[in-house]
């Protein structure tokens, strides 16, 4: 018994349909990494690629803002080390008789002493931010640096799913 035409035809695009969801579904996953090394470990879930996600952007945003205070701890510096050099400059010509001068000249000093003050306790308050950044990038690197995920995950983290 011999088949139509029609139906032989429909048979072929039947099983080349099958064959190709078959291959599709056993298609590997694209894979990923955070961090852009060589991927080692499990699959990270879609909630952990999700922590280690805003952990990095966070990271991002905090080390942004840590380089702003370290750019106005610079600007701060040189500041103040101009104005040693004009007290300094000032100081040579200096009437040390005239009680006018000696008091604009140890106003300016202490307003430098108090440019001081504030930067060492902005540096310090810089230092510990920095301390406090790189404590977390260690913790997002042994949490999450090139550990291997799921591409279609990120993608459905990024679409808010």
């Amino acid at each position: 018994m011999s088949f139509p035409r029609f139906t032989s035809t429909a048979l072929i695009a039947v099983s080349l349909l099958a064959a190709a969801a078959s291959q599709a579904a056993d298609a590997p996953k694209k894979e990923r990494t955070l961090g852009g090394g060589k991927g080692t470990g499990a699959l990270l879930t879609r909630n952990e690629l999700r922590e280690c996600m805003s952990m990095q952007a966070q990271i991002k945003s905090k080390r942004e803002d840590t380089l702003q205070k370290q750019a106005q701890i610079a600007k701060d510096k040189e500041e103040i080390a101009r104005r040693a050099t004009d007290l300094q400059d000032q100081l040579i010509w200096l009437d040390r008789y005239s009680k006018e001068q000696v008091d604009k000249y140890n106003a300016q000093s202490a307003e430098r002493d108090k440019m001081i003050d504030e930067y060492q306790a902005r540096a310090d308050s810089y230092n510990k931010q920095v301390d406090a950044l790189n404590a977390e990038r260690e913790t997002w690197g042994k949490q999450c640096e090139n550990r291997r995920y799921d591409e279609n995950d990120e993608l459905m983290i990024k679409a808010g799913k």
